[in-house]
């Protein structure tokens, strides 16, 4: 090891540079692998949307819509950390950086919840009447909410 690593080792400046970057590697994976998982989830809400049930009604069709529309917003709130940091890489402010990324992540998992209530319910309406199944597809962000705050609290 040569004596200019090691003198950077222990340089607390250095360090904690490293540090902000890796912190902001380690945040852009999850960017990364929520984008992947939204665009697939926005996929198959396609091909749904292009060959739809022959019992789909008006009402449905719009409920599909507004499922893409939130997936839409989710894989675009999921990109933009990765498409900023990309473009100020050179000038980045991590400090700055980190808060924002946590707003677009939560805008983003908001959406992702948003379609898939819709399209839950919308399974459901196909064996329920709409009133139960979109109240049965409401339990598992309840169950959320639920076990979110009797672990740790809001």
């Amino acid at each position: 090891m040569s004596s200019s690593s090691k003198d950077d080792d222990n340089d607390p400046v250095m360090r904690s540079s490293t540090e902000r970057y890796e912190r902001v590697g380690t945040n852009l994976d999850w960017f990364i692998i929520l984008a992947s998982a939204s665009s697939i989830f926005f996929g198959f809400l396609l091909k749904i949307a292009v060959n739809p049930p022959s019992y789909f009604a008006f009402f449905d069709n719009i409920i599909l819509l507004a499922a893409l529309y939130a997936v839409t917003v989710a894989t675009a709130m999921f990109i933009l950390p990765v498409i900023f940091h990309a473009s100020h890489y050179r000038k980045l402010d991590v400090e700055r950086l980190l808060p924002r990324n946590k707003q677009y992540i939560l805008i983003g998992i908001f959406c992702v919840m948003l379609a898939m209530y819709l399209v839950l319910g919308l399974l459901l309406t196909s064996k329920l009447p709409g009133g139960i199944a979109y109240s049965l597809a409401s339990l598992p962000f309840i169950a959320i909410i639920l076990f979110r705050s009797f672990t740790r609290g809001w």
